[in-house]
């Protein structure tokens, strides 16, 4: 009997044993005193319940026992146990629980484990894959989540009416087709025959709740600021809306590629938390379970209008520590382990795991709040502390050179917006303390510092290296590290900060408008209150003219440039490990997945 962490192999010189139970119980006992397996003074046995697949070749268990051999795979390679006995067969204890940490739960996980095996290198319809992330979504409600590493999960969910591919072209989703009646009303025709996933089918008044529900300010959407020039939505009959706009609104279908489409009467049925509880989409995958902090699992979705997926089901994986994440995937825990760690790159690519990277759509930045009063709220303090951070020690030593230091805005090259004409602040400590100096902050000052860990790659090291680059110009920045779902709601409300790192993302339309309408006075995060780029980023919403609204974005970055309302770091990298059996895995710009067409090869 073979399994992924155990052999076994044995022969009977007794008659053959009736059909064993379920699971067996395999006594351990001390050696010592005579006879096999006898202890002396031992009163307490301990046992070990082995699997079906292990029991069920009667030559292995017979009514006499005889011998067997058990081989355990570990870390090392395998160990051999062997025993003989008369009426009981023994290993002792010491001998097991000298296995390496996979232990005695590997042998179980191996055994439950077991398939039949496909043709060796054959791919194999169904299955399971597991992605190992930073963390998972921390409500299924994709209306009020904008994080990054949520995006990927709800996309298995729930779709829009339009997305972006990799190189920011706008691409049809449920909505099939779209025209522009005037500057301020947009029409869409929906598919037909599209269903969510409790057998509704998707109509207009799904897409007009929807757009409603992302506007209305009670839901505190952070999206809410993509879309927030629409004024009205209409269902015009069951697959036409129409949207209209307060005003002319050029990037109103960038806007549009991030709002989820949910079924109206289910959450009007169910209200929010029974939503949360039990999200509905017209997604590739049906949710089946959410753990927050632990796993989320979706099922393939037989009614999928683009065709059901190779898979049978997804589970993600929420473990924050880089180093959990690659023992995960060395253990077999998971297929796919994103966000790898740059030292880890070589090692990992040694032991047959296939390595890619991406520089994703969105800058890492430390957000400055500029709250009236405080140290912040100076212009020469925020270009101060700018200078004071070295970004390439963070880039070359930290990230082993994955990723690209941010020339001074947000976003990268690959955004629409990017301004090719600025340059990364230098670092420069001496020009920093003279900053703080004229700003009336020579003798420095202490900051809160709100950070994460897992969320980014190396970003707890990250926070550390700013944290030590800002002392030595005398601010002292307190780490506090805040929970995955403690961290977005600071965010939604306000509170976060006043120093906290975040990733603004450009992404999935690659537009800089994205992140840029999140520093506007009436945003949601109020970071910041200048009138001047208020009307910037009003300017660039109203044309139409496609590269009079690339000079206004490249404007906008400027104006930040010079007036910083963070630090400037990189254009974060994802590093990610793929098993060599998962086949059509990418990891695009977006941060999104395809995950319709991934195979798993068994064998």
């Amino acid at each position: 009997m073979t399994g992924r962490f155990f052999r076994l192999s044995g022969s009977s010189p007794g008659p053959k044993a009736s059909t064993p139970s379920r699971r067996r119980r395999w006594p351990w006992r001390r050696p010592g005193g005579s006879g096999p397996g006898a202890s002396s003074g031992l009163v307490k046995r301990s046992f070990v319940s082995l699997p079906r697949p292990v029991l069920s070749s009667p030559s292995l268990w017979p009514g006499s026992w005889g011998r067997f051999r058990l081989s355990v795979r570990t870390l090392g390679g395998w160990r051999k146990f062997s025993a003989k006995g008369g009426s009981r067969s023994v290993l002792t204890r010491r001998d097991f629980l000298r296995l390496s940490g996979l232990g005695l739960a590997a042998v179980a996980v191996g055994c439950a484990g077991q398939q039949p095996a496909a043709p060796s290198g054959q791919p194999a319809r169904g299955g399971r894959l597991t992605i190992g992330i930073g963390s998972i979504p921390p409500s299924m409600d994709p209306h009020v989540d904008s994080t990054a590493n949520s995006l990927p999960c709800y996309a298995q969910l729930f779709e829009k009416l339009v997305a972006a591919d990799e190189k920011g072209n706008i691409v049809p989703v449920l909505a099939e087709s779209w025209r522009s009646v005037s500057e301020t009303v947009w029409e869409f025709k929906l598919r037909s025959g599209v269903k969510f996933h409790n057998g509704q089918e998707l109509t207009a008044e799904d897409v007009k709740f929807s757009i409603e529900r992302v506007l209305d300010p009670k839901t505190t959407s952070p999206w809410r600021g993509r879309v927030d020039r629409i004024s009205r939505v209409e269902a015009v009959d069951s697959l036409t809306v129409r949207v209209e706009t307060s005003g002319p609104f050029s990037p109103l279908l960038q806007g549009l590629s991030v709002v989820d489409i949910i079924p109206a009467r289910y959450f009007q049925d169910v209200g929010p938390q029974g939503f949360a509880t039990a999200p509905v989409g017209t997604g590739p995958f049906v949710f089946k379970e959410w753990v927050r902090q632990e796993r989320l699992v979706v099922t393939a979705n037989g009614s999928y209008w683009r065709g059901r997926p190779a898979l049978d089901e997804v589970v993600f994986r929420a473990i924050p520590a880089d180093a959990s994440r690659i023992v995960a995937l060395e253990a077999g825990d998971v297929d796919v382990a994103l966000l790898i760690p740059p030292d880890q790159v070589d090692r990992l690519r040694s032991r047959g795991f296939q390595i890619r990277s991406v520089n994703l759509g969105q800058g890492l930045v430390v957000n400055l709040r500029q709250t009236p009063g405080t140290p912040l709220a100076s212009r020469q303090v925020r270009q101060a502390l700018n200078y004071a951070v070295d970004k390439n020690m963070i880039l070359e030593k930290l990230l082993l050179g994955y990723g690209r230091v941010l020339d001074g805005q947000v976003v990268g090259p690959d955004c629409f917006g990017y301004n090719p004409d600025l340059k990364p602040y230098p670092y420069d400590p001496a020009r920093a303390r003279a900053l703080l100096a004229e700003a009336g902050y020579g003798g420095g000052f202490e900051v809160t510092f709100h950070g994460t860990v897992g969320r980014y790659t190396k970003d707890k090291e990250i926070e550390e290296a700013v944290i030590g680059q800002l002392a030595e110009v005398g601010v002292k920045a307190n780490l506090q590290i805040l929970e995955a779902g403690v961290f977005i709601q600071s965010f939604l409300g306000a509170t976060i900060g006043p120093m906290f790192i975040w990733a603004w993302q450009y992404l999935p339309a690659m537009d800089a408008d994205l992140p840029l309408n999140f520093f506007r006075s009436d945003s949601v995060a109020k970071l910041m209150a200048q009138p001047r780029f208020d009307e910037l980023i009003d300017r660039e919403r109203r044309a139409f003219d496609t590269e009079a609204r690339r000079r206004i974005l490249q404007e906008a970055n400027a104006y930040l440039r010079d007036d910083p309302p963070c630090i400037f770091l990189v254009q974060t990298p994802g590093v990610y490990a793929v098993k060599p059996t998962v086949d059509g895995f990418s990891w695009q710009p977006t941060y999104l997945f395809d995950l319709t067409k991934v195979t798993v090869r068994q064998g």
